[in-house]
């Protein structure tokens, strides 16, 4: 046994050829060892995202599938040695790298989480003994860059120079905590107006989760503005998008939500300083203090602000909340609603 190990080493170490590990596996078969499969760096880590896929939601897949690309690119010949030979100092340049190139500090830590839940699948599977990324020190956030919450006064003011279905989007957010892509998505059949609610899955969460779709109680605001929103549209199907012209829009490209609503930021005279520099590298972008997700932080805010507990917040917000409250969604509709109409009604 002590050969095969050594054997094993040994193949890791060189980089071993189809002939090494048919004899290798030859003597762990004679041992009654399962057959080693060394992999290379770029094999293992596509391999691993293709099997991440059916797992994650679309959204995180992406941004994993964005950090392992970058990982493979910057590592170039070098992601075809064995993942036994990978070393911290490959993962600390390609941060570094990142790092000079403008990318932020999220964006890096993103990439390192990446990486580190990939190898820790390798790890758990013996192909490697040690998860590097580990021994990688992550950066201190500081708080610098942190999303600001909206003014009520601010929101009314956004609300004076948009069209129909970006006013009915915004006051998803405002009164919903929406993300941009589940508000911009959201379906006549996810609300009830019978029962004054929303129930959907939010995208963020993972393809094969087990949690039930989020109920959400509808603000009397909000409420008030869908009915008015399906009146006008006279009754459409429960599978037509609230929003049609904007759930056929992107979201991050340059003419996408996130860019346009920003613009809008601006045209209301709005003041949305950067709360965090683009770096010096090409790659980098600079943080505004106000985007869409702020209404994220608005929503949460002001239900702290009229003293909704915290469970009630994070039960509201699809955050991670006592199970228990999972099985009383229709009990404590009521109660929801109650509190989420502690939300002041904004101006005009």
């Amino acid at each position: 046994m002590k050969v095969c190990v050594v054997w094993a080493t040994a193949a890791g170490e060189v980089g071993a050829n189809h002939r090494d590990l048919e004899i290798l596996n030859e003597m762990r078969k004679a041992r009654g060892t399962p057959p080693l499969n060394l992999q290379n760096v770029q094999q293992y880590l596509t391999n691993w995202l293709e099997a991440r896929k059916p797992h994650l939601s679309p959204g995180s897949w992406d941004r994993y599938q964005t950090s392992i690309s970058k990982f493979l690119n910057f590592l170039g010949e070098a992601a075809k040695i064995d993942l036994r030979n990978l070393t911290a100092e490959q993962i600390e340049g390609f941060l570094q790298s990142e790092k000079n190139q403008g990318i932020s500090s999220p964006t890096r830590s993103m990439d390192l989480k990446a990486l580190r839940s990939a190898l820790n699948l390798a790890k758990r599977r013996g192909y490697i003994e040690i998860n590097l990324t580990k021994t990688v020190d992550e950066e201190v956030d500081d708080g610098t860059g942190k999303r600001k919450a909206f003014t009520p006064k601010q929101v009314g003011d956004l609300l004076k120079i948009v069209d129909d279905e970006w006013y009915g989007l915004i006051l998803v957010g405002y009164y919903a905590g929406f993300r941009i892509g589940d508000a911009s998505t959201l379906k006549w059949g996810e609300i009830d107006f019978s029962k004054k609610t929303i129930t959907f899955t939010p995208d963020k969460r993972k393809i094969k989760s087990r949690k039930p779709p989020l109920v959400e109680p509808i603000h009397k605001q909000l409420l008030t503005w869908l009915r008015l929103w399906y009146a006008e549209h006279k009754k459409p199907e429960p599978t037509k998008s609230v929003f049609p012209t904007l759930s056929q829009k992107s979201i991050h490209r340059r003419n996408g939500l996130s860019n346009t609503f920003s613009r809008m930021i601006k045209a209301a005279g709005i003041a949305n300083p950067i709360v965090r520099e683009k770096g010096e590298g090409s790659r980098g972008r600079s943080t505004p203090a106000l985007s869409f997700h702020s209404l994220r932080h608005t929503f949460n805010t002001q239900l702290e602000a009229a003293n909704v507990s915290e469970v009630t917040r994070m039960r509201l917000s699809d955050h991670s909340t006592p199970s228990i409250s999972r099985d009383y969604i229709d009990s404590e509709m009521s109660h929801l609603q109650k509190e989420i109409n502690k939300i002041p009604s904004l101006p005009g």
